[in-house]
């Protein structure tokens, strides 16, 4: 019997190795991704051919770029959650401070439905919303401000 047990431990013990790993290959993937993520976007915001490449029909290369900024932050916020850096309570800190500047609201409000539509999963959904949420604080603030 302290055979079987003994397996039985052993089986558990390396399950879990398993399961930890392949936790800290997908964290490790997602921030690989996330890297090269950053870097396109930085070459788009500062190539005026890129920015008239990807630029949204109706929109100036130069308000696509600085839609590209905001998008550098949001996405680096997007993978720290993803990969756990961020608990549900930082995200939301670091949503009011990001929604609180002109642009970043500019950009949710012109691609947070975008967003919404690739979401591949809960966690992705969860940031969407958390974001969703700030950006209309944020928007209800600047009008009461404005007026």
């Amino acid at each position: 019997m302290k055979t079987f047990h003994a397996i039985l431990v052993a089986s558990a013990v390396g399950a879990a190795g398993i399961w930890f790993a392949e936790r800290r290959h997908r964290q490790r993937l997602t921030m690989d991704a996330a890297e090269i993520h950053q870097r396109l976007l930085s070459d788009i915001a500062t190539n005026p051919e890129q920015q008239a490449l990807w630029a949204p029909g109706g929109m100036s290369a130069e308000e696509y770029a600085r839609l590209v900024h905001s998008n550098r932050v949001i996405s680096f916020l997007s993978a720290k959650y993803r990969v756990g850096l961020l608990d549900k309570v930082a995200l939301r800190v670091q949503a009011r401070a990001v929604m609180q500047r002109a642009g970043c609201r500019a950009y949710w409000a012109r691609f947070g439905a975008f967003r919404e539509e690739e979401a591949a999963d809960r966690v992705d959904r969860s940031f969407n919303a958390v974001f969703d949420d700030e950006h209309t604080a944020a928007a209800d603030d600047a009008e009461s401000i404005a007026a």
